[in-house]
């Protein structure tokens, strides 16, 4: 028996003697070597300390020749301006805020400690108007990253919050052109004024845009429309690196004409070379990014564009032009917008039944909850929700009785509660946050 264990011993220890020759470090036994590795604390050797500063401000923001709109922006800029560093860095950036309302900087992609992720109420407090944060990590991982608010990030966004953080690798391939840009669409309506409530988008709809019912005039690239965007400038036999990143809230589906390119990242994180596919079209969600890269090799002026065609019809279309070459003639046309239609009249009451004669009480809707969340009424007694937030909310019973549509700021639903019992209902936008109710009828 004791032989026999021996032996078995023996045949263990040689077979993890093999595998860790064969493994080199790679495989299992080499992770299980490895330590666990968790968030840099100190810059890497050969790094450098990389300080920025953003001023986030208010600002006119011309988007093609004679169409200008209130933007929100980074430096006075949309998007906010490229950081670029090497992966170890020390980064340092110092966030001022001109904005007439709170604001965070979140770093979408990057490894850093939870204190520095900019979402309000969870890692820090608001960066109040006036007053500066300094957010400090070191840049890991390398790729196509990214910033941008998580402080009412649907209206800041909107207005030119967001930018790129290219975060280059120690060892990086070497492009002759290295271009990065940034996919949004724009609601030329959504102002300053309504973005603090002040005012509501137009449209049969209105609202403040804050449920998603934005109805946007253009789509673009780089803070710009049509013949507004920057073209691509290359020769031929260079090596091109095209990042795009999509800060929007719709999918784009970006076409490069006569050429394929392969897919060498997404999310920024690097495509080993065998998965590595070969396209002429990438359909981008939002928060995505793929890093394209391909050989010039086709001499002449192509059209870089979104392929959904009425977003490349309305601005997110640009070129790639080799040295030596012009386009035949004039370049699209010059944007012509539609004078926006005159705000039709609020329907500020809907009702699943005319309210009786009897009681009325007001239950206000507030960001992410009913106030009060519950009550106590008689038979007979009618319910008006009110929306006071910002967001647009439903109120919607589980048992079916009533379901009130999307009901945007100062608009109101009203039910008559006529038989005894209790009624729980939710807003179908804000469940997943708490605001649900109950309504007891006695």
């Amino acid at each position: 028996m004791r032989t026999l264990t021996a032996f078995l011993i023996g045949v263990l220890i040689g077979a993890i003697a093999v595998w860790a020759t064969f493994d080199r470090g790679s495989g299992l036994l080499g992770r299980l070597r490895r330590p666990p590795t968790g968030i840099p604390t100190a810059m890497a050797p050969g790094g450098q300390v990389r300080e920025f500063r953003l001023d986030a401000k208010p600002a006119r923001w011309e988007i093609a020749p004679g169409i200008t709109t209130d933007a929100w922006t980074y430096n006075g800029q949309v998007p906010g301006p490229e950081l670029r560093v090497r992966e170890g860095d020390l980064v340092r950036v110092i966030v001022i805020n001109h904005l007439p309302v709170p604001t965070t900087v979140h770093w979408h992609g990057v490894d850093l400690n939870w204190k520095m992720d900019g979402v309000p109420g969870i890692t820090q407090l608001p960066i109040q108007p006036g007053e500066s944060f300094t957010y400090e990590f070191v840049a890991t991982p390398a790729g196509t990253r990214m910033y941008h608010p998580h402080q009412d990030s649907n209206a800041q966004l909107e207005l030119g919050l967001y930018g790129a953080l290219i975060i280059e690798p120690r060892n990086a391939p070497s492009y002759d052109v290295d271009r990065t840009i940034i996919l949004d669409e724009r609601a030329l309506d959504f102002t300053t004024a309504v973005a603090m409530g002040q005012a509501e988008l137009r449209g049969a709809d209105g609202g403040n845009g804050r449920g998603g019912a934005f109805q946007y005039d253009l789509f673009l690239m780089d803070g710009k429309a049509a013949s507004a965007i920057p073209i691509i400038n290359v020769k031929p036999n260079q090596r091109i690196l095209i990042r795009i990143i999509n800060l929007g809230n719709l999918t784009h589906a970006m076409h490069l004409h006569g050429h394929t390119y392969r897919i060498v990242a997404k999310d920024g994180n690097p495509v080993p070379p065998t998965a590595q596919l070969r396209m002429d079209t990438v359909q981008l969600s939002p928060g995505e990014r793929f890093d394209i890269e391909f050989v010039a090799y086709n001499p002449g002026v192509w059209m870089f564009h979104c392929h959904m065609p009425n977003h490349g019809d309305n601005g997110m279309m640009t070129m790639m032009q080799y040295e030596g070459f012009k386009p035949i003639g004039p370049v699209g046309h010059a944007l012509h917008l539609a004078a926006p239609p005159a705000p039709a009249p609020q329907t500020a009451a809907a009702t699943v039944s005319s309210p009786r004669r009897g009681p009325v009480v007001t239950v206000p809707m507030l960001d992410n909850r009913f106030a009060p969340a519950s009550m106590v009424i008689k038979a007979g007694t009618t319910v008006r929700w009110l929306n006071r937030g910002q967001n647009i909310h439903t109120t919607t019973s589980l048992d079916g009785s009533w379901d009130s549509p999307g009901l945007d700021r100062k608009q109101s639903f009203a039910f008559t509660f006529t038989k005894a019992g209790e009624y729980r209902y939710l807003c179908r936008q804000h469940l997943l946050n708490g605001m649900v109710g109950t309504i007891t009828v006695k």
